[in-house]
């Protein structure tokens, strides 16, 4: 009986051992973690001054400004509805619209990458009045 006590205490120490190390490596790996692209949103917060101008861009060099009416972007289209004061415009809206277009309104997708796209949909949700 008390070689097989020590043997289930040697595995018990064992066992803790292990689950100390784990315990560590997880704060450890996260220290090693690919730093996320800044220009991109993550869904929910609010964007950052350098994803608002990212984005601002992507809608200028797009020429939705053409289009439509965003006042943060200085774009006063009257073709295309107005972003600003747009209650019914919602995320998922914005990204198939500008991915696949509809009417008037051509399709970006393959144009714009999604991530791009995705950036956009969010910026227009934050800055439209």
């Amino acid at each position: 009986m008390t070689v097989f006590a020590n043997e289930a205490g040697r595995w018990a120490k064992a066992g803790l051992a292990a689950l100390g190390v784990a315990a560590m490596a997880v704060p450890l790996a996260s220290a090693w973690a690919v730093a996320e692209d800044p220009t991109q949103a993550a869904e929910g917060e609010a964007l950052t001054a350098e994803q608002v101008d990212a984005a601002r861009e992507t809608f200028n060099n797009f020429s939705c400004s053409a289009c439509h009416t965003l006042g943060d972007a200085g774009a006063t289209g009257q073709i295309g509805p107005s972003l600003d004061g747009n209650d019914s415009l919602d995320h998922d809206f914005i990204i198939n619209r500008v991915t696949h277009g509809q009417g008037a309104m051509p399709g970006f997708g393959g144009q714009i990458a999604d991530e791009d796209i995705a950036l956009l949909s969010t910026y227009i949700m934050q800055v439209k009045k």
